[in-house]
């Protein structure tokens, strides 16, 4: 079996417990900027403990990007470990590119697509 960031990262954290299905624990994170290979220690830092004792996290993409497969390694790892626990990781606001990063990580992120931006024909009209 391959050790990931995330094995190293959590390996203080309690053990993961499955579930209570009347208990729910939600967490969101909203990083900004381009999340680099760099800023996977960081974020595994904070999904270690959040994958082993949440329900469900959220992580809002509507102000980062991905930037780095390690990134989305770790999201993935996040998620997979939420499934196990029956919780999950859904990441809102994705663009195309960071779809294709979390896709080709393992596809244990659910994904939202951000909302496409208004254009100048889009706008309403107030005159």
């Amino acid at each position: 079996m391959t050790t990931t960031l995330l094995d190293h990262r959590a390996a203080g954290c309690p053990p993961a417990e499955p579930l209570d299905a009347g208990d729910w624990l939600t967490a969101t994170l909203r990083p900004t900027g381009a999340l680099g290979r760099e800023d996977a220690v960081r974020l595994a830092d904070v999904l270690g403990p959040l994958s082993a004792s949440a329900s469900l996290v959220i992580v809002d993409l509507g102000a980062a990007r991905i930037a780095s497969r390690r990134v989305a390694a770790v999201l993935d790892d996040a998620g997979a470990r939420l499934e196990h626990r029956g919780g999950g990781l859904i990441c809102v606001n994705v663009d195309p590119d960071d779809r294709t990063h979390l896709t080709d990580a393992g596809g244990h992120a659910v994904v939202v697509d951000a909302p496409p931006s208004a254009g100048p024909d889009d706008l309403d009209d107030q005159d």
